[in-house]
């Protein structure tokens, strides 16, 4: 059966007709795709980058500045290829960041003046942050995901507090306090580190322990 017993034209119909008699518009189109898709690709590598770069930051502030226009860039980005598995796990790590360090830090700064209002409104900014990071962590296909250096971090002094121990509590902050920066790419987590085994020896926060 050919195309003619179906109904159709042997050379091929309207759509045939049209990209041989239009080449320069179907080319075109070709080529913005193309050179959609190597923007984009520009762009991701470009967030890469800078994600490697703000890890070197060691002042605290314009770090947490410069997290948040990456996250709206990151945010962007998957909006445009959700399929994308280097920029879910982009804005998983910046989100787990975001929560477990800046916004952490700010809960563990109320807490400790006593500003328990401020201290609630950071807990539930923290809770919003940590579900972003959950949600980007499932499409990115990366569940469980290795914990961040500030988590790991605690893991001690955590378990000290829920055992009452204030002698190792104390003693596993202070390490953290006087652990020494190795490479560049630390830098940021060990600033963060550090203000957080700070905040974690103020009294109204290590009141949390009980001791």
């Amino acid at each position: 059966m050919g195309a003619r017993d179906l109904g159709l034209s042997a050379v091929g119909g309207a759509l045939i007709a049209f990209l041989a008699r239009y080449p320069s518009v179907v080319f075109a189109f070709v080529l913005s795709g193309c050179v959609q898709q190597a923007v984009l690709e520009n762009d991701v590598r470009s967030a890469q980058w800078k994600a490697r770069t703000l890890s070197t930051a060691a002042d605290l502030s314009l770090a947490h500045a410069a997290l948040s226009a990456q996250l709206v860039e990151l945010e962007a980005l998957h909006q445009r290829d959700p399929s994308d598995a280097r920029v879910t796990s982009l804005l998983d790590h910046g989100y787990r960041l975001m929560a477990h360090g800046f916004i952490e830090l700010r809960y563990l700064e109320a807490l400790g003046t006593g500003d328990l209002a401020t201290a609630e409104r950071e807990r539930q900014l923290r809770a919003d942050a940590e579900a972003r990071a959950r949600y980007y962590r499932r499409r990115a296909g990366t569940v469980p995901s290795a914990p961040l250096p500030i988590e790991s971090d605690f893991t001690g002094p955590e378990a000290a507090c829920a055992g009452h121990d204030r002698a190792a509590y104390e003693q596993r902050l202070n390490a953290l306090l006087g652990a020494p920066e190795k490479m560049p790419e630390e830098r940021l987590q060990h600033a963060i580190s550090r203000r957080l085994a700070a905040s974690w020896l103020s009294a109204n926060v290590a009141a949390r322990c009980g001791f």
